[in-house]
């Protein structure tokens, strides 16, 4: 898991990059049902590693998951270090998991 300054700045990364308005909410984990065929259904959670994020893609460790128009799930090699995000849309997720 990130340091909560590692967390806000990685935040203000993203808000920057993309133009979008990340929620203050805390996510610790999301279960998607994807719109995508060939994904099955899936728990994300921060601090764990998940498979099935991209189509033949390895499992990834999960570092955050920010909420904004759609959910935005990091990973060192995916939105933190490079690249896009995983995004996933608000109607494929199904039930969010807040931190205490």
């Amino acid at each position: 898991m990130l340091a909560p300054e590692e967390l806000e700045n990685l935040k203000q990364k993203l808000t920057k990059t993309f133009g979008l308005k990340i929620l203050p909410k805390k996510i610790r984990a999301i279960k998607v049902n994807s719109s995508y065929h060939w994904q099955p259904p899936l728990f994300i959670e921060v601090g764990k590693t998940c498979a099935h994020l991209e189509q033949g893609g390895a499992g990834e460790k999960i570092i955050a998951i920010f909420e904004s128009t759609a959910f935005l799930v990091c990973t060192p090699g995916h939105g933190a270090d490079g690249g896009l995000p995983h995004f996933f849309s608000r109607q494929d997720v199904r039930r969010v998991f807040e931190a205490e």
